[in-house]
């Protein structure tokens, strides 16, 4: 991931630093590029080539698995609960251990401008955000558990690992709706660009799987 961000940057002068977010990269929204020529420049198909290069460089010549989890449920602590007993029971079953990294507030003053009250604040609400993750994480049993640590809360922003996870959920999302839209229902369009970035996965993708999504009951 990180030569493909190197791979952006170069290709479309794009800050390297920068953010690839899915939602604005696919929806053209958002700033990437440092002046107003250069953006300019970086229209939606630069844009699109940019995701595919991204997760193209992820996919060469790396030894990983990658699964999706998708279930029908609304509620994220519930799902997450759901999603960690499956991993639980997938970690068992390949001997091995886990870390999880969240993408989420991590109670750091980055601007390093804030009093000491205003970071205590930061740090706080940051905790409270985490609570329902982290509880999940404690309610496992200490003898048996394959997951170490409590959740990682890690800002995007500074992870291209979790910038990949987020340009492969949006794509599979769109991938599966996009395929069986008498499941999702709804009127609905397809981001082609998404799908074409996620196929740069496949090699990766479980065969058991339902085009890299393991769906839980």
């Amino acid at each position: 991931m990180a030569h493909g961000s190197r791979g952006t940057a170069s290709a479309f002068r794009r800050p390297q630093a920068q953010e690839l977010h899915a939602n604005k990269l696919f929806k053209g929204r958002g700033q990437f590029c440092e002046s107003p020529e250069q953006e300019s420049a970086f229209s939606s198909r630069a844009r699109a080539k940019a995701a595919r290069i991204a997760l193209g460089h992820l996919s060469e010549g790396s030894s990983f698995e990658l699964v999706t989890i998708g279930a029908a449920e609304r509620s994220p602590h519930t799902m997450y609960a759901r999603f960690i007993a499956w991993l639980e029971d997938w970690a068992t079953l390949h001997d091995t251990r886990v870390m999880i990294f969240y993408d989420g507030q991590h109670g750091i003053d980055e601007t390093g401008t804030l009093d000491a009250r205003e970071r205590h604040e930061l740090w706080e609400r940051a905790l409270r955000a985490s609570g329902p993750y982290r509880d999940v994480h404690r309610s496992l049993e200490l003898s048996t558990r394959r997951i170490v640590e409590d959740v990682i809360m890690q800002d995007s922003r500074y992870s291209q690992l979790i910038q990949a996870a987020d340009l492969i959920a949006y794509g599979a999302y769109h991938k599966h709706r996009h395929k069986y839209p008498d499941v999702w229902g709804g009127s609905f369009q397809p981001s082609h660009a998404a799908i074409a970035a996620y196929m740069q996965t496949s090699a990766h993708w479980p065969a058991d799987s339902d085009e890299g999504v393991h769906w839980l009951s």
